[in-house]
């Protein structure tokens, strides 16, 4: 009565399995990276008087985060290549 194809579902004697993502590392990373700007936020803005610093370290420490994510990306793409 179903569609359902029993070939479609990787299965292995354990169960099921999905294969690991090239990418785990940088989901990780990403997430390290979330938490450390979040606690940031708040000490920063504890610790600097002036918003224009607070910003401005902010933004610095986003954006060397997104350069050490895209570089990271971009090396384990070049690598499955």
């Amino acid at each position: 009565m179903s569609d359902f194809e029993g070939d479609s579902v990787p299965e292995t004697k354990q169960g099921f399995t999905v294969t690991a993502s090239p990418l785990n590392s940088v989901k990780l990373e990403l997430g390290i990276i979330l938490i450390i700007g979040f606690f940031l936020l708040f000490i920063v803005s504890a610790v600097v008087e002036s918003n224009l610093l607070q910003i401005g370290l902010l933004g610095a420490y986003g954006l060397s985060a997104m350069i050490w994510l895209i570089h990271r990306v971009r090396k384990i793409m070049a690598e499955l290549n």
